[in-house]
């Protein structure tokens, strides 16, 4: 096998044991195994009752694996693993699964298969800098060529930190600071490895947090034709529930792509939807979301446009509109972001467009053109939004996108470090290190020059009470 120029190969370091003595590491195949077997038997959700009869398939699909847990996720990346083993152990038949995972506690980079419970090595070298997009470019190139099945999906399990990247990497040599890989060289990597091998990835699953923005999809659009990816919190303790998802897939061999990510939307909802605080502060209130999105790559092109045509017609109404527009920034607010930057401009772009319009009639305005411009983007939109779950706590504010917003240019400048965030770049939007494709082509930045300067012009205008 051919690992490119990062000399893979060059030194073998021994294979780290995922046997762990916490038994919440077995959570998720204890589900599947108590009655919650996911879509394909009983009731999704319910938990218990008996799921019927399994009749197994064999498999069509490869499940590509690109574990970069150099970082705070790697006990969580583990559970995944252990929770997989656990699964495929009691399976007739599953998918072809291959591993790559770089670990923060260990030195070296391991790749496996995992055939029915057990893990079988590949290869093992010396540390490798997993938010080095060539590394991600050769795991793919290798997966495309070795173990590729008719169809094959690539999931990319790590921190998420939305727009600025993703596959935070620790450990690494020559580096004083903490890495990150851009979107943009996900999208190259995946690019070439298709490229070099004329084999299609069928499904790329970002198994990272916060990465459902539009900044982050629009720079994926010619990597892939269908995306999976969540505008809220992957749940560290566990992540994706593989096991419902591997029973669900022995049940059908030949899932399509589509119908594949309506089941790993699905079961992610069902596992995690009744697992949040409830109330209680000292917990983690992001796993009430359990939001998923299936994304048709090939539409973001409408959307685009569609896009840029809103904010065209938005923009000289500002305004008009400056007691509207803050409201339903606040209406629209996810959440969930300040983990990454310290603050949480993460607003759902339809929830946006939707609390704007609500407000504009509840003041007894009217603006057709606007809500013509807002009509045809929401079309676009749910035409590339195949199917899109959320928790019912948290009702329907996630639509599929979220978008950067800050309120003000002060809260934009974030050119200045703030908190954990000096690694791999600032948290400046137009850091040149991300290049982010969607600053470059569409006119959000024009928007929000716009917006901000409208929001100073009313502020500097308003009396002193």
């Amino acid at each position: 096998m051919l690992w490119g120029s990062l000399g893979w190969g060059a030194g073998v370091v021994e294979q780290t044991d995922l046997a762990f003595a916490d038994a919440t590491a077995q959570s998720q195949a204890g589900y599947v195994k108590t009655g919650n077997s996911g879509q394909g038997g009983g009731d999704p959700g319910q938990g218990g009752g008996d799921p019927g009869p399994i009749v197994a398939e064999p498999s069509s699909w490869s499940l590509f694996f690109y574990l970069a847990i150099d970082n705070e996720l790697e006990a969580g990346g583990d559970l995944s693993l252990v929770n997989m083993l656990d699964a495929t152990a009691d399976l007739e038949y599953h998918p072809r699964i291959l591993v790559l995972v770089d670990r923060l506690s260990t030195e070296g980079t391991d790749v496996f298969e995992i055939v029915g419970g057990e893990q079988v090595m590949v290869a093992s070298y010396d540390e490798q800098v997993s938010s080095d997009p060539a590394v991600l470019q050769d795991f793919v190139t290798m997966a495309l060529d070795d173990f590729a099945s008719v169809m094959n999906a690539l999931i990319i399990k790590s921190e998420g930190f939305s727009w600025r990247g993703t596959c935070r990497d620790n450990t690494h040599p020559g580096q004083d600071m903490d890495t990150l890989m851009s979107n943009g060289g996900v999208a190259d990597a995946l690019m070439a490895a298709q490229v070099a091998t004329g084999t299609p990835l069928d499904m790329l699953l970002l198994e990272a947090s916060c990465m459902g923005f539009i900044e982050v999809v629009y720079e994926l659009r010619d990597a892939v034709d269908l995306l999976l990816t969540t505008e809220t919190k992957i749940q560290p303790n566990g992540g994706i529930p593989w096991p419902m998802i591997l029973n669900d897939m022995a049940q059908d061999g030949d899932i399509s792509p589509v119908d594949l990510g309506v089941v790993i939307s699905d079961n992610h909802r069902d596992y995690w939807e009744d697992k949040g605080n409830h109330g209680d502060p000292a917990d983690d209130t992001y796993a009430d979301f359990a939001s998923m999105s299936v994304l048709d790559m090939t539409k973001m092109g409408p959307v685009f446009s569609a896009h840029n045509a809103y904010c065209e017609t938005i923009v000289p109404l500002f305004e008009e509109l400056r007691n509207v527009l803050p409201h339903a920034r606040d209406l629209s607010e996810i959440g969930g972001f300040g983990s990454i930057t310290d603050f949480d401009y993460q607003h759902d772009i339809v929830t946006f467009q939707d609390a704007a319009l609500m407000i504009i009639e509840q003041k007894g305005l009217s603006y057709p053109d606007l809500a013509a411009a807002i009509a045809d983007y929401q079309a676009a939109h749910y035409d590339m939004v195949l199917y899109n779950v959320y928790a019912d706590k948290f009702h329907d504010k996630t639509q599929g996108l979220s978008i950067w917003y800050p309120p003000t240019y002060n809260k934009y400048n974030t050119t200045d470090p703030v908190g954990d965030v000096t690694f791999g770049s600032t948290i400046f939007y137009e850091d040149p290190d991300i290049a982010l494709d969607w600053i470059a082509d569409s006119n959000w930045l024009w928007y929000l020059d716009e917006y901000f300067r409208a929001v100073y012009n009313y502020n500097a205008n308003r009396p002193s009470w």
